[in-house]
């Protein structure tokens, strides 16, 4: 096997493999959390005014129970606010999906960029791959910053 081949090898291995799989798993995570909460919320709202509604003298608990509905409602939203489970969702899949794409066009040559299959042609794999996950890193920045004027301003 020639230096250059073990070189591409090592490189989707250990960098573009590794990094795709941290952030499938982030995504996975968060989209796991996401719709957690998101249904804890629609289906607690759905109950309250059914309890209400049923609410009599013979089962003064359903106004109980609605109540601690509420508190489940507004400690949800908190949540899916506060850890911004879609956001991150959605940024950890894109960029797990963009490094996807980008390994499957130099592995079957596709593009200007790596038609040729040589040196510069990995050259080219390695620079968009590195430009795809400073562009991560770079809207992880911004969003938490985002946040923290968010926190200063209230």
């Amino acid at each position: 096997m020639s230096d250059l081949k073990q070189q591409q090898e090592k490189y989707i291995t250990e960098r573009v493999l590794d990094q795709y799989n941290w952030y499938d798993t982030k995504s996975s995570f968060n989209k796991k959390w996401f719709y957690f909460y998101r249904t804890l919320v629609i289906a607690s709202g759905a109950l309250i005014p059914l309890l209400v509604g049923y609410a009599d003298e013979q089962t003064p608990f359903f106004n109980h129970i609605a109540g601690a509905l509420g508190v489940v409602v507004v400690i949800a939203e908190g949540m899916l606010s506060q850890r911004k489970y879609q956001e991150n969702w959605s940024i950890y899949r894109m960029t797990a999906e963009r490094l996807k794409r980008e390994k499957l066009l130099f592995e079957n040559g596709v593009g200007d960029d790596y038609a040729a299959g040589d040196v510069v042609a990995f050259r080219n794999f390695v620079v968009k791959t590195e430009q795809i996950l400073a562009s991560e890193n770079e809207e992880w920045k911004a969003l938490v910053e985002s946040l923290k004027k968010q926190e200063q301003n209230s």
